[in-house]
């Protein structure tokens, strides 16, 4: 009796971690393609691309904790839920243009937007070094 209990908390287990992937995945990659131009030979789009591919998880989350969010993840996660959202494209390109009018310090009316950063060829937020791949 105890073997197909394993069994099935296996499978629960596979199928809870590959959606959570699937979310990553998605979000990251409605990302990219809305902001990165991989066939660009304009140093400054290339130099963005590699920024983006360094910078991993890290340009919504803290480090390796899925969890935790920087102010551009936190923005985003009003807007989307990596479970029902996931394989929403437009949803994730509509959230994604809303997040970009926002204000990266809300509290500093001089702040720049988290699109200002992307259109200079930054992160929406900075990632500390020690988090870039």
């Amino acid at each position: 009796m105890k073997k197909p209990l394993g069994i099935i908390a296996l499978v629960i287990g596979v199928v809870w971690c590959a959606s959570t992937a699937l979310a990553v995945t998605q979000f990251r990659t409605q990302f990219i393609a809305r902001y990165v131009k991989k066939d660009s030979n304009d140093p400054k789009d290339r130099a963005f691309a590699e920024l983006v591919d360094r910078a991993g998880c890290n340009i919504c989350h803290l480090g390796d904790d899925k969890t935790k969010r920087n102010a551009y993840g936190q923005a985003l996660d009003k807007l989307l839920d990596r479970k029902t959202d996931a394989r929403n494209k437009e949803k994730i390109q509509k959230a994604l243009e809303i997040v970009e009018k926002e204000k990266v310090d809300p509290k500093d009316p001089k702040s720049p937007t988290f699109g200002d950063r992307i259109k200079a060829g930054k992160l929406p937020v900075d990632v500390p070094p020690e988090l870039m791949r």
